[in-house]
């Protein structure tokens, strides 16, 4: 093999075509052809060709010390029954992490509602092309399992979480297995041995089923007395009421803050008669509450870097390998939790 280093200019002549072309091709410019992107990245690949790493690392030095202009945008794909349909929790603070870390990047964020009337696959596609969107962030499915169907060899794109189940991409989420492991040796801690754990259904798919596998986990431990899960759709207070009767939980997690509004119309004592916690705790919750933030926010800004990443890099399509990535969550404590020490 030659120790030459081979250049850009090397392939173009290579190739037949101007530098410039080869260049794009690399970056696979959606305005050249698709025949013209894999003849040049086979020739690259015949003649390996690398790219300079002290030279992309001084590119990126200059990006970062440049003025951000304004490069393209970043979709921010909803699917829901109604326009606003996904502005609640988590969703909330992932948009408002992935708008400011956008912005700094020089993107900015359009959302696309993949239910507008008349909007089809192929519509949407052409509606993406058509306003310049090379990235797609899909926030978590109104249902868990989804398919979503777009010409993907056009686009890089990140899920957050993990509702949709086809295509598999490269996804950003809350470490919610270490979030609930973490908030019950916070209850451990404090002496409750009676932990219920209060779910939606819908939401325990869209959590991978995480939530309930840590507590189980940790539910099992010796010292705790095992209570059943309350998981019933539909989700109703005299359903709660009647397992809370029945099992008597000294301190009920949930998602979702109606539990804490169901017991206190029960006329029980938050948290004399019986503590509360969040599995995941939102800014716009009650600032009284015990509970996990999953730092959505954080994730949302995660979200933003592993797509620009992979816009830089022009990797676009279905990734062979998804890749995960999982944001740490941190205890925050509240007036809805007491000792328990004898």
């Amino acid at each position: 093999m030659s120790s030459k280093i081979v250049t850009i200019r090397d392939i173009a002549l290579q190739v037949g075509v101007h530098h410039s072309t080869v260049s794009r091709a690399l970056r696979r410019d959606r305005r050249l052809s698709g025949e013209t992107i894999d003849r040049i990245t086979a020739a690259a690949k015949a003649l390996d060709y690398c790219p300079n790493p002290m030279l992309s690392a001084l590119m990126a030095y200059r990006h970062q010390k440049s003025k951000k202009a304004f490069k393209s945008a970043l979709g921010w794909i909803t699917n829901y029954p109604t326009r606003d349909g996904w502005k609640q929790f988590e969703k909330t603070g992932y948009f408002r992490g992935a708008e400011r870390r956008a912005e700094s990047l020089g993107y900015q964020i359009d959302e696309v509602w993949l239910n507008e009337p008349g909007m089809t696959q192929r519509r949407a596609t052409q509606v993406l092309l058509a306003r310049n969107i090379q990235g797609l962030l899909f926030i978590p499915q109104p249902r868990s399992r989804a398919h979503l169907r777009l010409d993907w060899s056009k686009f890089s794109a990140v899920t957050f979480g993990h509702t949709m189940a086809i295509p598999v991409l490269h996804s950003v989420d809350s470490n919610h297995f270490r979030s609930m492991s973490t908030l019950m040796r916070q209850l451990k801690r404090l002496g409750y041995r009676r932990p219920g754990f209060a779910c939606m259904p819908r939401i325990h798919e869209s959590t991978d089923r995480k939530w309930l596998g840590a507590f189980t986990t940790y539910q099992a431990l010796p010292i705790n007395k095992q209570v059943p899960v309350f998981m019933k759709d539909p989700w109703t207070l005299a359903a709660f009421q009647k397992w809370y009767l029945r099992y008597r939980p000294d301190v009920v997690i949930s998602h979702v803050e109606d539990v804490l509004s169901w017991m206190e119309a029960m006329g029980l004592k938050v948290p004399e008669d019986v503590g509360f916690a969040l599995s995941a705790k939102h800014r716009e919750f009650d600032p009284r509450c015990a509970g996990l933030d999953e730092n959505s926010e954080v994730v949302g800004e995660q979200a933003v870097n592993v797509l620009v990443q992979m816009i830089n890099r022009r990797e676009v399509g279905i990734p062979e390998t998804p890749i995960s990535t999982q944001i740490e969550g941190k205890w925050v404590p509240g007036r809805t939790l007491r000792k328990m020490y004898l």
